[in-house]
């Protein structure tokens, strides 16, 4: 099929299967968040697309020119009022830190809020290539049917 319609169903079809691998492993993390030192998971989408896509990089941007932004590279960024929110990781912050729930009382690292925001993100992302799928699909039935006549 990648020399009749190229890469693009491919990596759609890759997309939307580590969409559904990676909300299974995020709904694991809601479902055993009561269990004691249960660690939280998460699936590398951007990683494995890059293999996928035989790029050597973990993210798909690249600098083309030297007036770019690097992407990589992390952006210097501080809080100048106790009361602004800070940006990105903050010296000595633990990423792994385990929390403990205040209702349960369960030792885990397990944040209700950022996984149910994961799912919802990976959901949206999900049904994005859904809808891509269906277009490119859509496009080649136009073609192959002269403009959509019958």
């Amino acid at each position: 099929m990648k020399q009749l319609f190229g890469n693009t169903i491919d990596l759609l079809e890759k997309s939307i299967g580590l969409r559904v691998k990676r909300n299974t492993v995020l709904t694991s993390n809601v479902v055993n968040m009561d269990t004691p030192g249960y660690k939280a998971k998460d699936v590398p989408f951007n990683e494995i697309m890059a293999a996928y896509m035989g790029k050597e990089s973990s993210g798909f941007m690249r600098i083309t020119n030297a007036a770019h932004i690097d992407a990589e590279a992390a952006l210097p960024s501080g809080t100048t009022n106790p009361r602004h929110i800070p940006i990105g990781p903050q010296p000595g912050a633990d990423p792994f830190h385990v929390s403990v729930s205040t209702e349960r009382g369960t030792p885990n690292n397990v944040d209700m809020d950022r996984e149910m925001a994961e799912i919802a993100v990976n959901n949206i992302q999900y049904q994005t290539a859904v809808q891509s799928l269906i277009k490119k699909f859509d496009g080649l039935r136009t073609a192959i049917t002269e403009g959509g006549k019958s």
